[in-house]
């Protein structure tokens, strides 16, 4: 594997495997529909035919202060709360390591947002936050691989097809 782990508890590399796991699968059999490169790019990174990856732990550092995770190029920094029981008492490691990886394969937040929702919602997976809507529209609603209508928030890849409509944006609903 071409993933490396950082200054996890061996605890927390038994669940990073068991996400890693479930993510091949869902690569495998897809939940949704993907653009083909994507779905190869994610394949190689988690397959090992990528460049190594790091997967560190954040720990209580600076990073980890409001985030679950954070990517710069080939390393994810997953912190405490990407370990931590979400709404719905759900454990959010699988949404939020895919959400990074998508990340590593040049996603933009859009990208991100769309595909771990639509292929994780119960592992996890967490409608965008008010943060990701500024940065939806600092990106004219356009991701590498998807592009979002900000009037149905409806979300379709280039080759126009349906990927997720995110639900209209609320104060209850914009909080982790």
């Amino acid at each position: 594997m071409a993933i490396r782990l950082r200054g996890f508890s061996r605890t927390a590399e038994r669940a990073l495997g068991k996400s890693l796991s479930l993510i091949r699968q869902r690569l495998r059999h897809r939940p949704a529909p993907m653009p083909h490169d994507l779905r190869i790019a994610l394949d190689e990174i988690v397959g090992g035919k990528r460049p190594m990856v790091t997967l560190a732990f954040g720990g209580g550092t600076e990073a980890c202060h409001d985030l679950a995770g954070r990517t710069a190029g080939y390393r994810v920094v997953l912190c405490p709360r990407a370990f931590a029981a979400g709404k719905g008492k759900r454990i959010r490691l699988t949404a939020v390591l895919f959400h990074e990886l998508i990340h590593v394969a040049r996603g933009k937040e859009l990208d991100a947002e769309a595909f771990e929702n639509a292929w994780f919602p119960d592992e996890g997976a967490r409608e965008p936050t008010r943060a990701d809507w500024a940065a939806f529209a600092e990106d004219a609603y356009r991701g590498w691989w998807v592009h979002l209508d900000p009037r149905s928030r409806r979300v379709t890849d280039y080759s126009d097809r349906f990927i997720i409509t995110f639900p209209r944006p609320t104060a209850d609903r914009l909080v982790w």
